[in-house]
């Protein structure tokens, strides 16, 4: 049974893009190489952007006090207010709430 490759992390990643620059810098390959290192690069550079970007939005997701304590009693987290989840304990489990009328306070930037 063939187990399905893992993909490799961002600094994995990372690490590959600088090796392939040096290689292309010192223009030491041939034509052939040299265009399979750029379309690897060009893949890598844009798969890190990704992961880059991704992460970039969750902290300002964070940052703006979009995220709402979860509670299991109101399905989506949509329908109880934030405080009252709180003072259950559900600080702890968090999810996002793109349609929060809350805005940001300083106690959750505070987090």
């Amino acid at each position: 049974m063939a187990r399905k490759k893992e993909e490799p992390g961002f600094e994995e990643k990372l690490q590959r893009l600088g090796v392939i620059v040096d290689a292309l810098e010192a223009g030491d390959c041939p034509l052939e190489q040299s265009v399979a290192l750029y379309k690897e690069g060009l893949a890598l550079a844009a798969s890190c952007r990704e992961q880059l970007d991704s992460a970039r939005h969750d902290v300002e997701i964070y940052r703006q006090g979009l995220l709402v304590p979860f509670s299991p009693e109101s399905g989506d987290g949509r329908e109880g207010e934030a405080e009252d989840a709180a003072q259950d304990g559900a600080e702890e489990r968090a999810c996002f709430n793109p349609q929060s009328p809350h805005p940001p306070t300083e106690s959750a930037a505070d987090g």
